[in-house]
């Protein structure tokens, strides 16, 4: 399985209203606070991160080895909100040899853009992301494991240190898996919809522009079985999770996280559509993860 992408919120800034200190005689009329400084019209927020394991949704993508990350994003701030378009890049590693059934792409290349848009509280997030594999091949030709996502999220700051949030994803062909089974001649419906639930606590434990925060992820992948059933293999919807104690300086992050599913051996070698014994049968087991990531602005560097 694949990836994900990943996805990078814009930053802003506001400059704290000053008044005309009290006199004994009328003074003249303090000036009114300083507006909150808007973001400029537009914005490139950009990153990159060294990790341990590169996971996505509890599957590692890089056989449990190290991995790299970047990205790059215009953004368009409008009064309506904004608008977004961006590329990330991952390297990973998938079984290659052809008797495990995987294809060897190059890398994972993200393509993804849509509309954020903040009602004080409420954060809002819609939009789609393509997953690219270049250079695929299988048993020597090219194969396409390519596929859409659609997704909303949706995030609510009850305090200014705890926020909560909602995710739904959907893509009409998990990893182009209805050619996969075409070639096979199954008739396969690879429909699936990702749904989360997630929690932050920034904690109160601060040093400077030394900072913490705790966070988490519980989500469920229901995944239609049509195809797996025809092809006796067993439901692949599954549950995860993540935990993790992150560190902040200013624009690095260093995160500390466990991920989980309750997939077994068997599941996962079901849910990946390979065969029994394939070593990528453990690629669903729970892991450990330490990632740097570095995130910025353009106007921020300014």
């Amino acid at each position: 399985m694949k990836k994900v992408v990943l996805s990078v919120v814009a930053l802003a800034a506001s400059a704290a209203p000053v008044f005309a200190a009290d006199l004994v005689q009328k003074a003249p009329a303090a000036p009114a606070p300083a507006a909150a400084t808007a973001p400029p019209p537009w914005d490139i927020a950009f990153g990159a991160a060294v990790m341990s394991d590169y996971n996505f949704r509890g599957v590692t993508q890089s056989n449990h080895g190290p991995s790299a990350t970047a990205y790059f994003e215009p953004q368009l701030n409008t009064p309506m909100g904004t608008f977004y378009a961006g590329i990330a890049g991952w390297a990973i590693d998938w079984p290659s040899e052809p008797r495990y059934g995987f294809t060897n792409p190059s890398a994972e290349i993200d393509l993804y853009g849509g509309w954020r848009y903040t009602l004080g509280s409420l954060s809002l997030d819609l939009g789609a992301i393509y997953y690219y594999y270049p250079r695929e091949l299988f048993n020597g030709f090219t194969d396409n494991s390519d596929f859409l996502e659609i997704y909303g999220k949706a995030s609510y700051a009850f305090t200014p240190a705890l926020s909560l949030g909602a995710n739904v994803y959907y893509t009409p062909d998990l990893l182009n898996y209805s050619q996969t089974f075409a070639t096979g001649g199954i008739n396969a419906d690879a429909e699936a919809v990702y749904a989360s639930l997630t929690g932050k606590w920034v904690t109160p434990w601060t040093y400077g522009d030394l900072g913490a925060y705790i966070s988490g992820e519980l989500g469920h992948w229901w995944i239609d079985d049509s195809g797996w059933t025809q092809a006796l293999l067993p439901d692949p919807s599954y549950t995860y999770y993540n935990i993790g104690l992150a560190f902040t300086y200013k624009a690095l992050t260093l995160d500390l996280r466990y991920h989980g599913t309750d997939q077994n051996v068997a599941d996962c070698q079901s849910f990946l559509l390979v065969a029994r014994g394939n070593p990528a049968g453990t690629w669903c087991d729970k892991a450990f993860i330490v990632s740097l990531k570095v995130d910025s602005t353009l106007s921020a560097l300014k």
